[in-house]
């Protein structure tokens, strides 16, 4: 285990939620604690059934729509979840409702048709959200509900060391699946070196790997391996670029018009604009992705042009993308004012989270800019370090930060991009905020996605995100487990899943 514990402790190991991914297509939403749904004809009313019986951990009763409710306002309430915003655009719009007829039922109107209902309530995914007791809440108090938290999946949380383990233990006769296995411990290893000897010295039975290591992983008698195509994507975040609010009280404390990326002015029109446009651009072709995918990932990737598109490259113009050109973008860097061997210096970060390849692809990209007349600050840290700097908006750096796919970009755009989100990936602008939401207002496809066009065209043309690549997710199995693949659920496959299907070798 590596990166973000809370992907495992609160969305694939204890928690369920409302509707899960099938081992499908991520674009196909199962009953999971809601066993049906549906939506009026207005696509305004969603109403929700939910099982009956589910229990809580620790004896704390059966889930009802009070405790659905009760969760969803916590993580709307939350300064740190990076999806807050958007369940409370939806499960708390102020021309909207929420009603529970019965223990069972919530009736959700949305105050504006919102197509990414269910993209907020599904498992597994990190973003989304998850159904906890509120009697223990009640009972207990907040502090000790959040160290021990009373949740309804296959695993009960039993220890944990910081920084070291969590140990849980299999929930017996489980609603859904009981686990194979009685216990389940998550090693929190940061080092790829230390998880590969975790591994081969029979410590650990599968871990979160890098392409590097399949050769040394695989000389391991008896191990197999479990793989999902495109299973994230990664990108660089232009830290420092909130031209939302500028002049007011609203203005970002990280908005710095003095780096050479960022422009002083929101006008997208005028000639204070096109220097800082050069140099993001400078930045994005200046990059060889191709040898990034075929060095670093072994093959296993393909180039990205932004953020959100993987797998519906086809559906951007035949333009989008980003050649590699290291003359043009010394000259980009000139015609923006920026010359010589030392034209300026940046701080690039990543956002170390688990996935394959991430701190060398940003080692290669400092790399390449050094190659332009770039200085690069190469910064490593914990991501527990670096997400309250971004939430804050204080960071005025770049990161190489990687997430699961989407199905369509506007499932990310709308917290990536906003204003109004906690954690945000770099940029937020005047334009995003108009036109953004539009695509979460609409049920044809065809409409949608000329929507999402019109956005990802403007955030092309302004060199406003750039992508790196997509990369398949790859993980080892020991000679103790056989492979749980079938059961693998799309959606947020950075790191795995469905560990309740896990069986002895």
């Amino acid at each position: 285990m590596s990166g973000n514990p809370q992907i495992f402790l609160n969305q694939v190991i204890s928690a369920e939620n409302l509707v899960m991914h099938s081992a499908e297509s991520s674009s196909e939403f199962l009953p999971m604690l809601a066993e049906s749904w549906s939506l009026s004809d207005d696509n305004l009313s969603w109403t929700f059934k939910l099982r009956k019986g589910i229990q809580f951990h620790q004896g704390f009763g059966e889930m009802t729509a009070e405790d659905v409710l009760w969760s969803f306002d916590q993580i709307i309430e939350s300064a740190k979840h990076p999806g807050s915003s958007d369940v409370a655009r939806m499960w708390q719009h102020p021309d909207g409702s929420r009603e529970t007829p019965d223990p069972y039922t919530i009736v959700l109107n949305t105050g504006v048709p919102a197509i990414d209902v269910l993209n907020r309530i599904r498992n597994p995914w990190a973003g989304s959200t998850w159904v906890a007791s509120k009697k223990q809440s009640d009972e207990l108090g907040e502090e000790e509900s959040n160290n021990r938290t009373a949740l309804t999946g296959p695993w009960v949380f039993s220890e944990a060391e910081t920084a070291q383990f969590w140990k849980f233990q299999a929930v017996d006769s489980h609603w859904r699946k009981t686990p194979f296995f009685k216990e389940l411990v998550l090693w929190d290893i940061p080092e790829e070196s230390a998880r590969v000897a975790g591994f081969q010295t029979g410590q650990l039975d599968t871990f979160t790997m890098s392409f590097d290591s399949i050769p040394t992983v695989e000389a391991v008698p008896g191990t197999e391996f479990m793989s999902v195509p495109g299973g994230g994507e990664s990108h660089l975040g232009l830290y420092g670029s909130s031209y939302v609010g500028l002049g007011t009280d609203d203005q970002r404390p990280n908005f710095n018009p003095d780096l050479p990326w960022i422009s002083p002015t929101d006008d997208v029109n005028s000639p204070e604009w096109e220097p800082a446009r050069k140099v993001r651009q400078a930045l994005a072709i200046s990059i060889d992705r191709e040898a990034i995918v075929s060095n670093l990932l072994r093959g296993f990737g393909k180039p990205g042009v932004m953020w959100g598109w993987l797998g519906n490259e086809d559906k951007l113009d035949p333009d989008m993308s980003w050649e590699f050109d290291p003359e043009k973008a010394k000259q980009l860097l000139d015609e923006a004012g920026y010359t010589g061997d030392k034209r300026f210096t940046l701080t690039l970060t990543p956002s170390i989270r688990g996935a394959p390849g991430e701190v060398e692809a940003c080692e290669a990209v400092s790399q390449m800019w050094a190659d332009i007349g770039i200085d690069v600050k190469l910064q490593n840290l914990p991501y527990s370090t670096l997400r309250p700097t971004l939430i804050a908006r204080t960071y005025e750096g770049i990161t190489c930060h990687a997430t699961s796919p989407r199905v369509e970009p506007f499932l990310g755009y709308t917290n990536w991009w906003s204003h109004a989100a906690n954690w945000y990936a770099g940029v937020e602008h005047p334009w995003l905020e108009e036109n953004m939401p539009k695509a979460t207002t609409l049920f044809d496809a065809d409409e949608r996605w000329a929507a999402q066009q019109e956005v990802g065209r403007f955030l092309f043309d302004n060199a406003l995100d750039i992508g790196l690549y997509g990369f398949d997710v790859i993980w080892p199995l020991s000679s103790n487990v056989e492979s749980w693949l079938d059961h693998i659920r799309l959606g947020d496959t950075r790191n795995i899943n469905g560990m309740e299907w896990a069986k002895p070798r």
